[in-house]
């Protein structure tokens, strides 16, 4: 293409919204805005910006460990052309290591921007493969790329995915604690088999879930959104997060979770709710607990996933 540099928008994902753990997620209208640059000469160069434009390069690589621009050049190399020199500029939106699809956004940016420059030899469906393959998993990169609400799944190296219907009214809750949890870490406190009972208990939850976000069966969603597969695992790595799940439904929520590896909890409303009870019952919760809370954001569901526009 004869563009010289693109400007991309990412959403925030939401991933397993309680028991779709690795499989159910929905993006949310927050934005990582990242300009790529194609450069003459010279190696790649990634310069990370705050939402005001003042640097903050301690939280992402500067290099090409940074996930933009590998996943930038991992399209070049899946079609076989060498990628060129590229500056990565990063408006950073969406909270880091905080549950809500950071690198996932990076991811598809990179993966976006790489297919462009490229001469677009990936279609939807590549990009999602080769999204899914860099991050490891399908949920955060489906949504993200998609918009709305996604399930995925892996069979080999496809992404088999569909889109969820969400009602266009339901809105997020997003509580932020002011502290980080790598995605590995996370992981790792998974066990490698669990229960009969509680696979059956999720398969159960993420069924009626589906079915009462595609009907708008609000009335389901606290007890649709239990988890039983990665929550309890996680929580010793969030204290305060069982309890900041209850009492936000307590407090008027439709439905709340542990968003992606957390720490974040999302609380779904709907039109009318007042968020700020229920912000205000989550914070207390985690001040139980004696964690505090950094951010407190209250999204709309994005119904678009990544978007673009190309400069001369």
């Amino acid at each position: 293409m004869s563009a010289k540099k693109v400007i991309v928008h990412a959403p925030a994902s939401s991933a397993n919204i309680g028991p779709g753990h690795d499989s159910l997620a929905m993006a949310l209208e927050l934005r990582d805005d990242i300009i790529f640059e194609v450069l003459a000469e010279g190696e790649s160069e990634a310069i990370t910006l705050t939402e005001d434009g003042s640097p903050s390069g301690e939280d992402l690589p500067t290099g090409r460990t940074n996930l933009a621009i590998r996943a930038f050049e991992a399209v070049f190399l899946e079609v076989g052309k060498r990628p060129p020199s590229v500056r990565v500029t990063t408006v950073n939106r969406i909270p880091i290591a905080r549950g809500l699809g950071s690198s996932a956004a990076a991811i598809v940016a990179g993966v976006a921007a790489g297919n462009l420059f490229c001469g677009g030899h990936l279609d939807m469906q590549g990009r999602l493969n080769l999204a899914a393959r860099i991050s490891g998993h399908p949920d955060n990169t489906a949504a993200c790329t998609l918009g709305g609400g996604t399930v995925s799944s892996l069979v080999g190296s496809r992404v088999m995915w569909a889109k969820v219907p969400l009602p266009r009214e339901l809105r997020a809750l997003v509580v932020v604690p002011g502290f980080g949890v790598p995605t590995g870490v996370a992981r790792n406190v998974l066990p490698g088999s669990v229960l009969h009972a509680d696979a059956t208990f999720n398969v159960s939850r993420v069924a009626l879930l589906v079915a009462s976000l595609c009907t708008g069966a609000y009335e389901n969603l606290r007890y649709a959104t239990e988890d039983k597969l990665h929550q309890p695992y996680r929580s010793p790595l969030v204290p305060g997060m069982l309890d900041a799940i209850r009492s936000a439904c307590d407090a008027g929520a439709l439905g709340a979770y542990m968003s992606g590896a957390g720490p974040s909890i999302l609380a779904l409303m709907g039109p009318e709710t007042d968020h700020e009870p229920i912000a205000r019952a989550i914070a207390e919760a985690f001040g139980r607990s004696r964690v505090s809370v950094s951010n407190t954001m209250a999204l709309s569901l994005a119904t678009t996933g990544v978007t673009w526009e190309a400069e001369e």
